[in-house]
Order: structure tokens, then C-alpha cells, then sequence
């Protein structure tokens, strides 16, 4: 009997779910594998071919036109973050599975009408969870990031992705042969926009810019007891002195700007030795990437000042800043023109978070869409959009895909 999107969102979910109702399945983990083992068998049992290349990208191929190498590619991701729900990623996947074999029976049932093949993608290590960076596998995909170079990405138990992938069976050969010409994404939206206005659906038309830096702070390592205080060298107080600091400077900032600092890591990490290295994780978001940019300067600036008295230094280990990006236009129009041709409301948005589609865009026209979320709670266990929103996507979707297998070439 076929599953509908809520039976196979139930069946994937309990594919590293979690006491709490969540989902930690964290990428090329042995709960990964299981997650793509069910897919490969969904692929197969609806008759599609399957491929996965040298990164665990998995792509499933529906030939509406055999002798045309033009595909629009539909996808999302299956890894979690360890607080991950059950709709984050997967629900693109799994609506974009069950949307290739809708429009593959209505290509069937108007022969010649298709002038392009369809694809589902399920791209490796979205989150950035496990192996860091995030996005990795459309990354390579668009060749932005060297596959070796992502190959060789390290967990921190020292697991390396390329040997993790061979753990589950998930290491291909070789990319797919198709030619991408398209790309869309359907993504709950991890945000509250559109549940406060009662949208049906949001077609992202661009992404806020980011700052991400990594900070380490060198101290000295010594005994918590006896050390006189005006001696002590210690990191993890420099580290709390600056993120104290990062966050009065978004706060006064006044710019509508977010920020986070969301990793931290600790050596020795011994209740009875002062921390010697301390390395957090920094990041400002806003839309106008020069504000993201001045925040993270006065930050960095401040964060040196901060800390000097304390005799800890600074060493930045990493300085990234991603400039706001945009999506492309016809295909925003395009999903638009759909959702409203359907009868749902629709508005034009932009993404704070990263997806796949912003990465893919530098190398195929992408579209990215979103359905309410639930108090715009995500990355979380309690995440939740409900059946009605999910099944409105799905429709856009199939329709979106119609359109564009069909429209001239």
C-alpha cells in the first residue's frame, strides 16, 4: 500500500528519534544509513534509478525524456541536528520523492508534454552538525568546495566523512550524468513569519548575510586551588568576558541583527585545572551584509581589549563572512504565480538560516519554498507544522515541478 508524506515522515523519524519526540540523526551516522537505506528502498519501489556519488549525495532519476540530459532536481536533506524534529530537511526529501512520482504518472498520462527529466537529491551533511562546513554536500555539487578537500572533513572523534560514508555503504563512484537545469527546494520555515500572517506558503527570494568567526583564547593551565586568582591565565573567563561582550554589542547595536555563540570547546576541561585553550564559535546575521560585517570588526576589536587584562590571548581560528545572497528571480516568480494559481496564499521572503538551495544557486537556477512553522521553533524536538500546511507544499510543489519539466527549453 503506498505511504502518504505523513507515514513516511513517521517511518523516517524513527530513524535516530529520541525519547523526547526528536530527531538525532547526525550525518553518515549508523542512524544516516538506516535513514537512506529506507529512501534507496522508496526510490526502488516506485521504480526510479538511483545513484550516489563520492560525497553520499543520493540522487534518484525519473527519465520523462531518455533522450535528454536536462533534469530539474527536487531535494533536501535527511541529517538532523542532535536536537533536531522530525520535519527539518526531511520533509523536502520525502514531498519531493512522492512529487517525482506524481509528475512522472502525469508525464506518463500526456506523453511528449515533459521536455526535461526529474531528480530527487538528498545532499550530505546540511546541518554542519557532525562535520563542519555545513552545506557540504551541494557545496561540492556546485563546485564551490573540492570533494577531496570534503572528504577529508574530521568529526571530533577524528572520524573522517569519507571514511564515515564507506561505514554506511554511502561512498559512490561518481556524480550522475544528468545536466541540471533547475533547482527547488520545500522546507518548513524554521521561522514565524508566516504563521503570524497566516500564509500558506513562502518563496524565498534571497538569504541574510552572515559573519562567522571562530575565536581561540590562550591561557595557562594550573591548579583551581591553590593558584593565587591575580596569577591565573584562564581561557574559559576570557571566553565568557567575550561572549558577554558579543551579545551587549547586538544588543545596542540596534539593527535588527542576530547573533549567537553556539559552540564552545574547553582543554583540559578538568574541574581542577584553570582552562588553558577555549575556542567559541561567533556569528552575526542580518540582511545588509555590511552591517554583519561591521558588528562582527567592533566585536573582534572589543573582544581583544576585553580580554588583554586578564593575560589571555587571542588567536582567531577562522573569519568567514557570507554575502546576502539571491535566489533566482524567475523561478521565485514562478512558484509564486503556482501557489496562487492553486488558491493559496503566498508571499515573497527572505532566509536567515542556510539551505541547500543558496549553495546550489552558484551553479543552477534555484527555488526555495517554505510552509508555516509552528512558533517558528526549529532545531528542536517539539519542532511541528501541521498535516493541512505540509499538504499544501506538497501540491505547489508538484504543480512547481510540472511547470518546469514542461516549460520550453
Amino acid at each position: 500500500m503506498a505511504r502518504t508524506l505523513h507515514d513516511l515522515l513517521a517511518a523516517f523519524a524513527r530513524h535516530g528519534g529520541t525519547p523526547d519526540g526528536g530527531v538525532r540523526r547526525l550525518a553518515a551516522s549508523a542512524e544516516d544509513g538506516a535513514a537512506r537505506d529506507l529512501l534507496a528502498a522508496e526510490i526502488r519501489r516506485r521504480g526510479l534509478g538511483l545513484a550516489v556519488d563520492p560525497i553520499g549525495n543520493m540522487f534518484a532519476m525519473a527519465g520523462l525524456v531518455p533522450s535528454v540530459r536536462e533534469a530539474v532536481i527536487v531535494g533536501s536533506h535527511l541529517d538532523s541536528q542532535p536536537t533536531g524534529g522530525r520535519y527539518d530537511g526531511t520533509y523536502g526529501v520525502l514531498a519531493g520523492l512522492l512529487a517525482v512520482e506524481a509528475v512522472a504518472a502525469r508525464a506518463a498520462a500526456a506523453p511528449h508534454a515533459a521536455r526535461r527529466n526529474l531528480v530527487l537529491a538528498n545532499w550530505t551533511n546540511e546541518e554542519g552538525a557532525r562535520f563542519q562546513p555545513s552545506l557540504t554536500g551541494s557545496s561540492v555539487y556546485a563546485g564551490t568546495l573540492p570533494g577531496p578537500a570534503a572528504g577529508d572533513l574530521v568529526d571530533g572523534e577524528g572520524v573522517r566523512l569519507a571514511a564515515a560514508l564507506d561505514a554506511i555503504g554511502y561512498r559512490g563512484e561518481a556524480p550522475p550524468s544528468f545536466e541540471p537545469a533547475r533547482y527547488v527546494e520545500l522546507h518548513v520555515e524554521q521561522g514565524s513569519r508566516l504563521e503570524a500572517g497566516g500564509i500558506d506558503i513562502g518563496v524565498v527570494t534571497g538569504a541574510w548575510a552572515a559573519r562567522k568567526t571562530s575565536l581561540v583564547f590562550h591561557g595557562e593551565p594550573s591548579h583551581t586551588g591553590p593558584m593565587p586568582m591575580e596569577r591565573r591565565r584562564d581561557a574559559l573567563r576570557a571566553a565568557a568576558r567575550a561572549i558577554d561582550l558579543h551579545y551587549r554589542e547586538i544588543e545596542t547595536s540596534g539593527t535588527g541583527a542576530h547573533a549567537s555563540a553556539a559552540r564552545i570547546t574547553v582543554f583540559p576541561n578538568s574541574p581542577n585545572v584553570t582552562p588553558s585553550r577555549v575556542q567559541v564559535w561567533f556569528e552575526f546575521r542580518h540582511e545588509d551584509e555590511a552591517i554583519a560585517c561591521t558588528l562582527g570588526d567592533r566585536f573582534l576589536a572589543g573582544a581583544k581589549s576585553a580580554v588583554e587584562p586578564l593575560g589571555v590571548g587571542i588567536e582567531i581560528a577562522a573569519d568567514e563572512r557570507r554575502g546576502a545572497a539571491a535566489l533566482d528571480p524567475h523561478g521565485a516568480a514562478l512558484a509564486l504565480a503556482t501557489a496562487r494559481d492553486l488558491g493559496f496564499s503566498a508571499v515573497s521572503m527572505k532566509t536567515v538560516a542556510g539551505h541547500d538551495a543558496l549553495a546550489l544557486q552558484r551553479r543552477v537556477p534555484s527555488s526555495l519554498m517554505f510552509v508555516p512553522s509552528r512558533g517558528g521553533l526549529s532545531h528542536n524536538a517539539a519542532e511541528f507544522t501541521d498535516e493541512a500546511a505540509l499538504d499544501k507544499g506538497l501540491a505547489v510543489l508538484v504543480e512547481l515541478l510540472w511547470r518546469m519539466v514542461t516549460e520550453a527549453r
